[in-house]
Parts: structure tokens; sequence; C-alpha cells
């Protein structure tokens, strides 16, 4: 029988029952999904599958036919299910392919044959609902293009600042964050200044108003703006004067009241306690100035490390999502590897069984007639006196091109009774691809010659096999009938 090639473009499972608008009878149905068979093969056991699913039961080899083994048939070589051995079933495709249709999407009013819907409206009824891959929602296939553009809550957009992917969910989060988003400056009212430039604006800004260093001692242009900040304090020389003349008096006779420098003193409740050293009093009023410095110094590298850490963060979440889609991107590679690595592995087998064939049709006779020269014939025979290869095969040949496959085996040490004093030689009949075709059991006439190469004296016998021999059946595997057995003095 002929290898019959399944390739087809087809890679969808069975048709549901209910696209059908009459009942189904058992023959058009799938023994794998159960479905209206859709491309249908059939088995060499006589069932019927979608070719899909005929694909991923033999996709790992030949598999046993569960068909079979329900309806209690099941008989070894024909119930099991393999590539090789299956057919597409065309006669049957023809009987479905007219069988009435009608769509199973609400609101479609689509009838028709099984063919039209397979070739014309399956995967095309505008009322068909489908899964949005993005958000898992399902819409009307008709509604994709706009769900995906304008309603898809999973969609995702590029900042159109700075160019960052992101989920349309998470728009506001990122202009909060966004370093090229464009604020305003209240002060001048200048627009469309990124965020990330917004600070310097602030402190270079002419409008931005800032607080009188004087006002906590009384100045009354509390804030005023970068441009005239400098103008206020030479204009205002005096007034800052007069305000600071009552606390540097106050200072002073703080000073001029306090007790002499070393001296002990008594407090009610408090024991002895030393005055303090001259030039303590004005070291103490020095002290809130000198800490006001430290704390505005603080507060300035305070803010300086506020816009590092937000520019960072900013920095991290662009890298952070950079990362998941080069993970995204490397996961699709992989599994793109992991696929080619397969497809490779088939076509390696494929080639290896090609040229298998290629090296037996080398050597092939499709007469009846085969001769078969040994050559380096001394070291084969040292090899099979020492066990290494006790015996050889020939390459198969065929009684006629649909005939019986053969081969011979010799083993140069001898065999059984003529193990190490003859040559033993076996006609064996082999399992070939036309055996259902022919007669059995084996009864042809069987001519061997052993060759002599100067022409002076040919071995040769003839004979017909038992008949009666249980070894004569096509069910044997690799051997199925041993019928000759040639001593030959070495």
């Amino acid at each position: 029988m002929a290898r019959i090639s399944l390739d087809c473009t087809s890679s969808l499972p069975g048709i549901p029952l209910s696209v059908l608008s009459v009942p189904m009878e058992n023959k058009y149905k799938c023994q794998q999904c159960l479905q209206v068979l859709r491309k249908p093969v059939q088995a060499q056991c006589g069932h019927r599958f979608c070719v899909h699913c005929f694909k991923q039961l033999t996709s790992s080899g030949p598999k046993p036919c569960e068909a079979c083994r329900q309806e209690e048939i099941y008989e070894e070589p024909i119930s099991i299910l393999n590539s090789t051995e299956a057919f597409p079933d065309n006669a049957a495709g023809r009987e479905i392919a007219s069988l009435p249709a009608r769509c199973l999407n609400q609101g479609c009013n689509w009838t028709g044959s099984i063919k039209e819907y397979e070739a014309q409206h399956e995967g095309r009824c505008e009322f068909e609902r489908i899964q949005c891959e993005a958000c898992q929602n399902f819409i009307l296939r008709t509604e994709k293009d706009r769900h995906n553009e304008r309603e898809c809550e999973a969609r995702t957009l590029n900042c159109k600042y700075c160019k960052v992917t992101f989920n349309f969910k998470d728009i506001k989060a990122h202009d909060e964050i966004c370093v090229k988003f464009p604020l305003q400056c209240k002060d001048c009212g200048k627009k469309k200044i990124p965020r990330e430039k917004f600070n310097d604006h602030s402190k270079s800004c002419a409008k931005s108003k800032s607080a009188c260093p004087f006002s906590e001692v009384g100045c009354k242009s509390v804030v005023c703006t970068n441009g005239k900040l400098g103008d206020h304090e030479h204009g205002s020389t005096m007034e800052h004067l007069r305000l600071l003349l009552p606390m540097v008096l106050s200072l002073t006779r703080t000073r001029a009241e306090a007790p002499g420098a070393g001296e002990w003193q008594e407090d009610s409740g408090l024991g002895l306690y030393r005055a303090p050293e001259e030039g303590a009093g004005a070291a103490a009023s020095v002290q809130p100035v000198g800490l006001e410095k430290k704390v505005n110094a603080l507060e300035n590298i305070v803010c300086v490390l506020n816009r590092e850490v937000e520019r960072s963060s900013v920095t991290m979440e662009a890298f952070s999502h950079q990362h998941r889609l080069d993970q995204e991107k490397i996961e699709n590679l992989s599994n793109k590897v992991r696929q080619l690595e397969r497809t490779l592995t088939m076509r390696d087998l494929q080639l290896s069984e090609t040229e298998q064939l290629v090296r037996e049709l080398q050597f092939c006779t499709f007469d009846g007639i085969f001769v078969w020269k040994i050559s380096d014939f001394s070291r084969r025979r040292q090899d099979a006196v020492a066990g290494r290869a006790p015996a050889m095969f020939s390459p198969a040949f065929y009684s006629s091109k649909y005939g019986y496959k053969m081969c011979l085996r010799l083993y140069l040490n001898g065999d059984g009774t003529g193990r190490g004093t003859h040559l033993s030689l076996f006609f064996v009949v082999m399992r070939g691809k036309c055996d259902a075709l022919l007669k059995w059991p084996f009864s042809q006439k069987v001519t061997l010659m052993l060759l002599d190469q100067n022409n002076r004296e040919h071995i040769i016998d003839a004979f017909r096999p038992d008949v009666t021999s249980t070894h004569l059946t096509s069910s044997n595997v690799t051997l199925l009938a041993i019928v000759f057995y040639l001593l030959c003095l070495i």
C-alpha cells in the first residue's frame, strides 16, 4: 500500500454539531473530538477522524484506536493508528460538504451547506463574539477595531512626551511622573516647561516670588519676585537696620546684666552654679544664626536629594518596563527556537528515512533474482569466528514490483549443527507493504546458488517451503519464515 501524505493547512478540529440543520449520522462523527468531521481521514481500521485530530493523535508515533477498543473489535496490527497507513476520505468529505448548515451566532440568519459555511461564513460572521487578547472581554467581530483603539482598558499607548510604552489604565499615574510632561509656571505664565527642568526654571524665573531674608525680624515685604529681591534689599537697608537695632540692644542688655565670669551664684531650688564666662552671651546669640544657616543648607540638600530620588524613580520605572518587554521578547524567541528545534528533529528523521530508502533502492531488485557479493570475506569471517558479528543480512529484494519482500541471512562460521564447520545460509521472507495483496502462506519455489567465481563448481539447491508451517503468515513483525538451511563446506 502506498504511503499517503496527510499534509493539510487546516489546523481546526471538527465542526460543532449544532451547525447542522439535520440530525447527524454516526458515520460523519470524528472518533476523537466527537464533532462533525472536518477534512476526514480514514484509518486502516475503518474509523474516521478529522485530519487535525488524527495529526494530534499520531504526532508522537502510532497509537491504538480507542474506538476499536470500545467496540471490542481490537486487532493488533489493524487497530493501530499510523499516519503512514491512513488516507483522506474524499467520499465522506463530499457527503459532509453537502449537508445543510446554519450559523450559531445570535442574530445571524445565515443558512447554506457545510462547504459554504467553511469557505464563506466561518470566522467571518459579523455577529460572532470573539475574545480580546488584551483585556479578555468578549466583543462582536465588527467592533474589534473600535474596541482596540478606543475602549480596551488594557491597550498599550506611547507617551507623546517621553515615548515610554504603558497601559491605558496607567495613563494618569504616568503623567504624574513623566519627566517630559509639560508644566506651566504660575508666576511668569510660561508653558510647556518639562517637569525635569521646572525646578531650574523656578530658581531663574524673574517673576518667581521669594521670601525676604529680613521677614523674620519684621520686614513687611514678606514675598517679592526674584528680579526685585536685590532692589528691595538695597532700598530697604535703613529699614532693615532699624528692625535689627532693638534685637541688638536687647542682646547687649542681657550681656550687661549677666553675673561676673566664673563666679558662683545661688538659685533657689537649683543650688550653686557657675556664671558663664565672658563672651558666652555673644556666643549664645550667634549660635541661633549658625543653626539657621545649617538648617537652610540641609533643606537645600534635601530638596536636591528629593529631585534626584524622583528622577531615579522615573528611570527605574522606565528600566522595569523595558525589562518586562525584553523578558517577553526572550520568551517569544525561546518558544520559536524550541519550535524550530522540533521542526529540525522531524526533518532529520525524514532525511534519515529517505537515506535508508535510497540505500535499499540502490541494491534492490524487483525480478526475484538477487546476487549477493560479500567483500572483505577474510575479515568478516574472523569477526564471525570471534563472535563479534556472527550473522549478516543482505539488502532486501522483491519477487516483483508489488510482490514478496525477501532477504538472505548468512552465518560465515555456521549456525546450529554447522557452527565452526560450515557456512549457514537462510532465505528470509520479510514484511512488505503489499502483503495484504499477496497469497499466503508463501509457496513459491526458491533456488539458492553458491557461485564459484572460477566457474568450475557451483553449489545449487532448490526447494518449496512447508505451507503447513505456522511461521508462514504475514502477521510476524520482521521474520515471516526461515525456509532453507544450507550447509556448505568451508
